[in-house]
C-alpha cells in the first residue's frame, strides 16, 4: 500500500472514529440532558405538590379556626341568652317567694325535703333552710320524717339546723358527719336545670 493510500485509511479510520466518539458523546449528553430535565421537572411537581398540600392543610385550618370563632361566638349569644333566662327565672321566683305563701308552698318545700333527706346515705340527717322556710319545717318535720322512713324502710333522724342559711328558699341535707350533702336550694335548682341546657346546647352547636 502506498504511503497516500495508507494516510487515507488511516484519515478515514479516524473520521470514523470520532464520528463515532462524537455520536456517542451527543447522545449521552442527550441523555442526560434529558435525566436532568425529568429531575428537575419530578422536583417541581413534588415541591408544587408539597406547597398545594401546606396551602390546604393553611386553609383547612383557617376554615376550622373560622367555624370555630363561629361556634364561640354563638355559644357566647346562648350563653347570655342562658345567664339572663337564669336571673330572670331566679327573680321572679324571689317575687313570688315575697308574696303571701299558703299550702302549695309548703306542699313543695316538703317534696324539697323528703328529697334531700332521702338522698343521704344513713339514719340520721340535719336539713339546713333559710329563716322563713325553717318555720315552716319545724311543723312538718314529723311528716317529712315519716315519708323519708318509708323510702329508707328505716327509722330515719331528721333534725333541723339552727342556724339559718342565706338561700331564697329550698333546703340543704347533710349527713351527720358532714360528708354528704344534697343541695335543694331553688338556687341550685335553677343552676342544673340551666346547666344542663347549656349542655344540649353545646352538643347541638358542636354536632351541626
Amino acid at each position: 500500500m502506498s504511503k497516500e493510500k495508507l494516510e487515507l485509511y488511516i484519515r478515514g479510520k479516524t473520521d470514523e472514529e470520532v464520528k463515532k466518539i462524537t455520536g456517542e458523546a451527543e447522545e449521552a449528553a442527550k441523555r442526560i440532558i434529558g435525566e436532568s430535565e425529568s429531575k428537575v421537572a419530578r422536583i417541581k411537581d413534588e415541591k408544587l405538590r408539597k406547597v398545594k398540600k401546606e396551602m390546604d392543610e393553611k386553609e383547612k385550618a383557617e376554615m376550622s379556626m373560622a367555624r370555630m370563632e363561629g361556634r364561640k361566638r354563638v355559644m357566647k349569644i346562648k350563653d347570655d341568652f342562658l345567664r339572663k333566662t337564669s336571673e330572670e327565672a331566679e327573680n321572679r321566683l324571689k317575687g313570688f317567694l315575697s308574696g303571701k305563701m299558703g299550702e302549695k308552698y309548703r306542699d313543695i318545700l316538703t317534696n324539697l325535703a323528703i328529697e334531700s333527706a332521702s338522698n343521704i346515705y344513713g339514719k340520721e340527717v340535719l336539713i339546713s333552710a333559710n329563716k322563713r322556710d325553717r318555720d315552716i319545717l319545724e311543723k312538718i318535720a314529723p311528716q317529712i320524717k315519716n315519708m323519708v322512713s318509708k323510702t329508707k324502710d328505716a327509722e330515719v333522724d331528721i333534725e333541723l339546723d339552727d342556724k339559718a342559711m342565706d338561700t331564697i328558699g329550698g333546703v340543704i341535707a347533710y349527713s351527720k358527719d358532714g360528708k354528704q350533702v344534697y343541695n335543694n336550694t331553688f338556687e341550685a335548682r335553677l343552676n342544673r336545670t340551666f346547666e344542663e341546657l347549656r349542655g344540649k346546647l353545646l352538643v347541638a352547636l358542636f354536632e351541626g
